[in-house]
């Protein structure tokens, strides 16, 4: 007896699952839960030197928990900061949302200046810088939020 073609079909749709495969790549969905938001005033703007050699900006956040605890947060290259339009001094009101981590400083997924009403995403939710080997900007602009700021929205360069 020959097989028909639907049940070659068939078979043929099978072998991954039998063999352990997924016909369709699949991706892990990121772990939400591994962010956390918090609000402070900026102590502190600094250039670190970042684990793939560059310099980073990075911040020092007296956080506006019950511990008022410090909390050191890195940003992006000044270059890619200057790009987005995005600005921090010391002394500003600020709201970062961070990657958890034991290291002694953070990551910031996106930063929200709250006295000057700009915001920007600085890494995917996958941790993904989004400016290049050399610092240049790679993402959307730096936007200003309702209530602070002239309303506009700040361009990189090379965007219109």
């Amino acid at each position: 007896m020959r097989p028909s073609r639907l049940s070659l079909i068939a078979v043929v749709a099978m072998v991954p699952i039998v063999v352990g495969f997924s016909p369709i790549p699949t991706e892990e969905p990121a772990d939400r839960s591994s962010l956390l938001t918090v609000e402070g005033i900026v102590e502190a703007v600094e250039t670190r030197f970042s684990d793939e050699g560059g310099e980073i900006t990075s911040v020092r956040l007296r956080v506006d928990e019950p511990d008022a605890r410090e909390l050191d947060v890195l940003l992006a290259p000044e270059n890619a900061l200057r790009e987005t339009g995005f600005e921090i001094e010391p002394g500003d009101r600020m709201r970062v949302r961070y990657f958890l981590s034991d290291d002694p400083e953070v990551e910031a997924h996106k930063v929200m200046n709250l006295s000057r009403g700009m915001m920007v995403r600085l890494r995917t939710l996958r941790k993904v810088p989004l400016w290049d080997g050399e610092g240049r900007w790679q993402g959307g602009p730096c936007r200003d939020q309702p209530g602070g700021g002239q309303g506009r929205q700040h361009r990189h360069r090379g965007q219109h």
